[in-house]
């Protein structure tokens, strides 16, 4: 049977038994986290399913080094600043954070067109820059104007869509944390949502490592 965890809104799985005992164990679940699945009408916490199930322990072998897959960590700046740094350049910061974010991801994912379709765009905003001021100088309006901002929209949307697919590969494949990311929310948020979910990504990580090294 395969279980969904709720938690602020998103949902996430689906799950094992066995992987929400190792989630909970890690602390990447809590107990207090909301879980449905199909025989349940509804949902429930996670600790009234695993119940008194002891967690199997991990086979007793070493792991080569050069196995070890060890992940930069994402960017760590709290979302409100991202959307407040947003509001006061009057949106130039969002493409700034999301060629950060997409150079992180870049290094995560390597696979990842994010990081390109971001530079494009941010090229693009510059020539819209220029051509602006070309026409403000000339008094007289250009087509060239018009024709950069469409480009740029699209790189931006393309880009941002880019991100979410590689994210949701890369955090359930890989590094499985159960990403899920809304269409929506990526269309009219991108950088500031998207740093939402890496903040979240941060602090479940960073409760795993206090988890391992507890005695």
């Amino acid at each position: 049977m395969n279980y969904f965890i709720s938690r602020d809104g998103q949902q996430y799985g689906p799950y094992t038994l066995a992987d929400l005992q190792r989630y909970a164990a890690s602390g990447e679940v809590s107990l207090t986290d909301l879980a449905t699945s199909e025989g349940i009408d509804d949902p429930v916490p996670v600790a009234q399913i695993i119940g008194t199930i002891a967690v199997p322990a991990p086979p007793a072998q070493g792991i080569p080094a050069g196995e070890i897959n060890v992940y930069p960590d994402p960017p760590n700046l709290h979302w409100g600043l991202v959307l407040a740094f947003t509001v006061l350049s009057c949106g130039i910061f969002t493409i700034v954070w999301e060629i950060v974010l997409a150079a992180w991801l870049k290094r995560v994912a390597p696979q990842s067109k994010a990081l390109f379709y971001f530079i494009c765009a941010a090229g693009l905003l510059a020539g819209i820059f220029v051509s602006s001021f070309v026409a403000s100088y000339r008094h007289q309006a250009t087509g060239y104007t018009s024709l950069l901002q469409l480009l740029y929209y699209v790189a931006i949307l393309v880009g941002r869509f880019s991100f979410r697919s590689s994210m949701e590969k890369h955090y359930n494949g890989p590094d499985p944390v159960g990403l899920s990311l809304s269409g929506v929310m990526t269309f009219f948020f991108g950088a500031i949502y998207f740093q939402y979910h890496v903040n979240d990504i941060i602090r479940r990580k960073h409760a795993d490592r206090i988890y391992q090294m507890t005695p």
